[in-house]
């Protein structure tokens, strides 16, 4: 009998959810670029979703102490990406299914694709 191999994590390589606001520093270590998908959590209700295609915590830090977001949320959850080409289409399908309160752009897809537009 041949085992086979699962494709479980094969898009998210690393997560953490539900992490206090001022744990944006323990995100991830220094060394690693974490890019992925964050979502922004104020009273245990999604936010805000967003895209780093460079540093999770960095973005995560900007939203806790310097842009808009500062201050309106409370928890964060965050999703590393092992291929970056994939990160714009998740955060597009999340916010179309979502809709946050503190995103002021819905998701969206390159119009050739829509088969209600045919």
């Amino acid at each position: 009998m041949v085992k086979l191999k699962t494709e479980k994590s094969k898009l998210v390589k690393k997560f953490h959810e539900n992490l206090a606001w001022t744990s944006f520093s323990n995100a991830l270590n220094s060394r690693q670029k974490g890019r992925g998908i964050y979502i922004l959590y104020k009273q245990g209700k999604i936010y805000y979703v967003g895209l780093s295609k460079r540093s999770l915590r960095g973005r995560i830090r900007r939203h806790a102490l310097r842009d808009r977001h500062k201050g309106k949320w409370d928890t964060f959850s965050f999703y590393q990406i092992g291929k970056v080409k994939y990160i714009k289409d998740i955060e597009s399908l999340l916010l179309r299914i979502i809709s946050p309160k503190g995103n002021k752009i819905a998701g969206r897809f390159q119009r050739k694709y829509n088969l209600a537009k045919t």
